[in-house]
């Protein structure tokens, strides 16, 4: 009985953190500076590398030349 209730214990905490990963995701929490406007319409960014983008449909970054941006 003790390992059962070991067992449970083990995959509910590697649940909660499998969730709690989900939340953060892969997804950049850093807040981007419009720098101008792409070809198609979409406001353009410029990364903390340098590169700049724009968000997709999706959601997802698009990389584009980084003379697109203006900033």
């Amino acid at each position: 009985m003790k390992r059962f209730y070991y067992m449970l214990f083990l995959s509910v905490t590697l649940l909660a953190c499998s969730k709690q990963n989900e939340v953060g995701g892969d997804k950049d929490t850093e807040t981007y500076t419009p720098c101008g406007i792409y070809k198609s319409g979409q406001k353009l960014y410029k990364g903390s590398k340098g590169g700049c983008f724009y968000y997709n449909s999706k959601g997802n970054k698009e990389y584009v030349e980084r003379s697109a941006c203006k900033c």
